[in-house]
């Protein structure tokens, strides 16, 4: 058995815990409210010991993502949901950037940060993701499911009117239905 706490534990509400994931030896830990911005911690288990791999946060600060509030990790990929990052993109970037530009219309709007393991103890960003119809306070990213080249993206208060599946890369932009929700879901190679 083992306990692990937070290397910056300050007992102020950080919501370290708040959720995790596990794959074999490689633990995820979220704490969406660490440093008001939220993180992810690392931990790699080596025969029954744990030790921190590494400390993730948003490349683009400033605060109040809640970066960590979903988290899903497999193998050497980590998908980590931002349900309160404000950004007005709405496509995804490949790499190690991510957007800062924001706006009143895209409060909240979500977004999730994709890791790849670099090496035996370093993340890096691989992808930044927002929906396609990225609209205010529709906390994109407020749940997510990563399973080998599929992640699945929970927004629970997408807005569209739309009633049927759409295959491809667009997505309903009528808000007439408030709160209804939708699942994005994503394909990627490399992996």
């Amino acid at each position: 058995e083992s306990f692990i706490k937070a290397w910056n534990s300050d007992g102020w509400g950080d919501n370290y815990g708040y959720n995790v994931s596990l794959d074999n030896d490689t633990l995820a830990v979220g704490a969406y409210w660490d440093n008001s911005t939220g993180a992810v911690y690392i931990y790699k288990r080596t025969g029954s010991n744990w030790a921190q791999e590494d400390y993730l946060r948003p490349v683009n600060l400033p605060s109040y993502k809640r970066f960590g509030t979903a988290i899903s990790l497999d193998g050497k990929t980590l998908a980590v949901g931002a349900y309160e990052e404000g950004s007005t993109q709405t496509t995804i970037t490949n790499g190690t950037t991510a957007s800062s530009t924001t706006n009143s219309d895209s409060e909240q709007s979500g977004a999730v940060y994709v890791y790849k393991r670099a090496d035996n103890s370093t993340w890096v960003q691989e992808a930044y993701i927002k929906a396609v119809n990225n609209d205010r306070e529709d906390h994109f990213g407020a749940s997510v499911a990563l399973d080998k080249d599929t992640l699945a993206v929970g927004v629970r208060y997408e807005d569209s009117n739309q009633t049927t599946i759409t295959n491809g890369t667009s997505a309903s932009s009528n808000d007439s239905n408030s709160s209804s929700g939708a699942v994005y879901i994503y394909s990627f190679t490399g992996k």
